[in-house]
């Protein structure tokens, strides 16, 4: 009642099989590839890496820096268990760990868990409560007020106010 037929196994011809197949694309591997806009640099929670990082972009430091971290126009952010024995030098700064070191960037945020031994030099600083910095702070913010003031020595004017008016009245005199 129930029997199994053999029958012949189909093979399919080359004719059928070609329409399931995708073109093969040829790839230029000498040709420039498209870059990522920013590129990211992590050093993990239980990684201790010793040496110096050079970087463009962003720089997060969850574990050890044992060196000196310099990252050209990009973000240096030393995270809340973070660890740097080292220089920093960026365009922006966040430190919420720990920084022994000198550390240079436009900006400069100590937040609340930061720890640091060392030199600041930045144009904009701010720290939150229950940031630490033991160290010297230098900020390289240009002189915004100019003089105007051409010839004048200071010991021409310091002599000057120290005269009585009367004795610059005569010195007036004396001139003419």
């Amino acid at each position: 009642m129930f029997r199994k037929q053999n029958k012949p196994a189909e093979v399919a011809t080359e004719k059928e099989i070609a329409p399931l197949t995708m073109p093969v694309e040829k790839v230029d591997f000498d040709a420039p590839q498209p870059q990522e806009k920013i590129s990211n640099t992590v050093v993990a929670r239980d990684v201790c890496f010793e040496g110096n990082i050079t970087a463009v972009g962003q720089v997060y430091v969850y574990g050890e820096v044992q060196g000196n971290i310099t990252v050209k126009d990009g973000l240096v952010k030393v995270m809340r268990n973070g660890l740097v024995n080292g220089n920093i030098t960026c365009l922006e700064l966040i430190i919420n760990g720990n920084v022994q070191g000198e550390c240079k960037a436009q900006s400069i945020d100590i937040d609340e868990h930061a720890n640091i031994h060392g030199t600041l030099n930045y144009e904009a600083l701010s720290v939150k409560k229950g940031g630490i910095f033991v160290g010297s702070a230098d900020t390289s913010r240009k002189s915004a007020i100019k003089t105007n003031v051409i010839g004048l020595t200071a010991s021409s004017a310091a002599s000057e106010s120290s005269l009585t008016s009367e004795e610059k009245k005569e010195s007036k005199l004396a001139k003419k």
